[in-house]
């Protein structure tokens, strides 16, 4: 018949069962059991020392879980203040981009390059696209504004 010892608690009773059993066992000063011979004490002590052990490792597991919990939300508190105050505060003392940060563990931000041929690609299509929609300049479209400005609006008549 096998024996189900999947948890500590299924374990420790069947540990206190045979202790408590092997105790009281008056025929059991020593046992042979496979062709060796074993005294009460020599049957008794890992049983013993198992129970002893499980609220041993109950407590540390406990305070591993709650000192889990206390770094997590200590590094949620650290990220939150780096991220929302110092980092905000030493990028607009500094600059994103000074070499300065990494004094303070911070990379500076990189700047991207862009090359020629992606600028000029970039003034030709800004081109195109002012062509397109007739967009114009800052001095124009203030001379434009101007003039739509001296017009006299005429009201338009609702239709009835």
């Amino acid at each position: 018949m096998p024996n189900n010892y999947s948890s500590k608690q299924s374990l420790a009773a069947t540990c206190s069962a045979l202790i408590t059993g092997l105790t009281a066992l008056a025929s059991a000063d020593s046992i042979v059991s496979a062709g060796k011979t074993y005294t009460r004490a020599q049957l008794l002590a890992p049983l013993q020392q198992y129970l002893l052990l499980l609220p041993i490792t109950t407590a540390a597991k406990t305070a591993y879980t709650k000192a889990v919990a206390a770094e997590a939300a200590a590094k949620a508190a650290v990220l939150a203040r780096i991220e929302g105050v110092i980092k905000p505060y030493l990028y607009s003392t500094l600059g994103k981009t000074s070499p300065d940060l990494e004094t303070y563990g911070l990379n500076p931000v990189k700047v991207p390059q862009t090359t020629v041929t992606t600028k000029a690609a970039a003034a030709q299509k800004a081109e195109v696209t002012r062509k397109a929609l007739g967009t114009k300049g800052a001095a124009q479209k203030k001379a434009a504004k101007k003039a739509l400005a001296a017009q006299p609006v005429t009201p338009v008549p609702a239709k009835s």
